[in-house]
């Protein structure tokens, strides 16, 4: 099996988990390296004019974004921008997930019809509150 990481990466697939990847600790330093330069560089070089453009490109990918107002658009491309920085800094990019889920729910929420255009009329809470699994017969 070591032979074989000379070549590339090895995928352990497993039946009782999710499948593994053995890579080289200095090729997976460098993708972490390349990915913490580019968030900075590109983080560094947008202004409003240029985080809305990139929404727009962005767009492509997450097309729920087109449901998002114009200010709540370039809201996500700085907090996606700030939080793809720091997960790149130490090389882990679950927060980065679940800042794209979140941002997909607002989404979803500026989607419904009953919803105004602008979601003017949305409420947003200062602070969490929790809800009843609707999936859960009471």
């Amino acid at each position: 099996m070591v032979s074989k990481l000379e070549a590339g990466d090895v995928l352990l697939d497993r039946r009782d988990g999710e499948t593994l990847r053995l890579s080289k600790a200095k090729e997976a330093q460098q993708e972490i390296d390349t990915l913490q330069a580019l968030a900075q560089l590109i983080a560094s070089s947008l202004d409003d004019e240029a985080c809305d453009r990139l929404a727009d490109k962005l767009e492509l990918s997450f097309p729920w974004i087109a449901f998002l107002p114009d200010s709540r658009r370039r809201e996500f491309v700085g907090q996606f921008l700030r939080v793809a920085r720091a997960c790149a800094s130490v090389g882990r990019f679950e927060r980065l997930t679940i800042v794209l889920n979140s941002w997909r729910a607002t989404a979803e929420a500026y989607a419904d019809p009953a919803v105004t255009p602008d979601g003017s009329d949305l409420e947003y809470l200062d602070e969490a509150a929790g809800v009843d699994d609707p999936r859960v017969d009471e």
